[in-house]
């Protein structure tokens, strides 16, 4: 079992195995599958504790965090090459390109609030828009039952939003998020959606996405700091690799789960990362929180969990 986790992050290509531009995973013991659904919540959970770890600023988190994954990109490809063609690479390119976006307001954000406030407003709205567009354009949602379960999932998730955005006195904030903080908020979880669902239109997936995919964070992060006009250090740039290694092995885990586990059971333990992210990072930074504010979070990221659930039953 462990030398299948130590193959599986040392040699992801071992994995699986490209045929005529499709992916075919090999299904290991049931035990070893589950592991690897796991990865995701982990990999996707710590991410934005690493980035807030190094003290950078929110473009040196950016750019360390791209190149680390165009590195892992480029190792993956050299290991699992694959034939690329031009709508499917300038659709993943684009994609990127909204990560980038959206993952810069996601940094600038942590500067103003508590990683553990920001997550579940970013996370929340992303699975609202990439719910939302696969039931209204895609029309995923065809029968009474898909359409009641998918609301109630809606009405779970927003209201967890909700609550985890109520923030007390100990958190140097009036009650509700001031304006600027939840606009940044939103654009970045719209740009997130955007990330997700542009794949989806064009009907792109596999591993032909990733390096493209990564190849736009790149430019884009690299666009966005011209025009910013701030000095990056390098050895601050260097600390977030470790971030996009993260991001990075998290994402080929949940693409690898999809084919173990299928999709319904991969995605609902995917986004525990939402209860790594809040829980840990006021474990790691030593935030304070009174017990009602503790009591808000935490009902808030169960409600979500609900939702999540509810939206894998929708997928069934």
């Amino acid at each position: 079992m462990y030398f299948d986790i130590v193959k599986l992050l040392v040699f992801p290509a071992w994995y699986f195995k490209g045929l005529h531009g499709r992916t075919h995973f090999t299904r290991g013991e049931l035990h070893v599958d589950t592991l690897i659904a796991f990865i995701p919540a982990i990999g996707w959970g710590f991410m934005p504790i690493l980035a807030q770890m190094t003290k950078a600023s929110p473009r040196e988190q950016l750019t360390g965090t791209v190149i680390g994954a165009v590195l892992f990109a480029l190792c993956l490809y050299s290991y699992s090459p694959v034939n690329f063609q031009i709508t499917p690479f300038i659709v993943s390119f684009v994609s990127g390109v909204f990560w980038s976006v959206g993952q810069l307001l996601q940094f600038q954000a942590f500067q103003k609030v508590s990683v553990s406030t920001a997550i579940p407003i970013i996370c929340g709205l992303q699975l609202m828009g990439t719910t939302l567009f696969a039931a209204l354009i895609l029309g995923e949602w065809t029968t009474g039952y898909q359409f009641g379960i998918g609301l109630a999932a809606l009405i779970f998730i927003l209201s967890g939003i909700l609550l985890t955005s109520y923030q007390g006195k100990s958190s140097g904030l009036s009650k509700p998020l001031p304006l600027q903080i939840l606009v940044m908020l939103v654009c970045s979880g719209i740009a997130l959606t955007l990330y997700v669902i542009i794949n989806q239109i064009f009907h792109v997936s596999g591993l032909s996405v990733i390096l493209p995919q990564s190849l736009g964070m790149l430019c884009s992060a690299l666009l966005m700091n011209c025009k910013g006009g701030q000095k990056l250090h390098l050895v601050q740039v260097l600390r977030n690799l470790s971030t996009g290694l993260s991001w990075s092995v998290a994402n080929l885990a949940l693409f690898i789960s999809n084919g173990l586990i299928g999709v319904a059971a991969s995605f609902p333990i995917s986004q525990a990362s939402i209860a790594i992210s809040c829980v840990g990072s006021i474990l790691i930074f030593r935030e304070k929180k009174s017990p009602g504010e503790w009591l808000r979070l935490l009902a808030g990221i169960t409600v979500i969990m609900v939702g999540v659930g509810l939206i894998s039953l929708v997928k069934l």
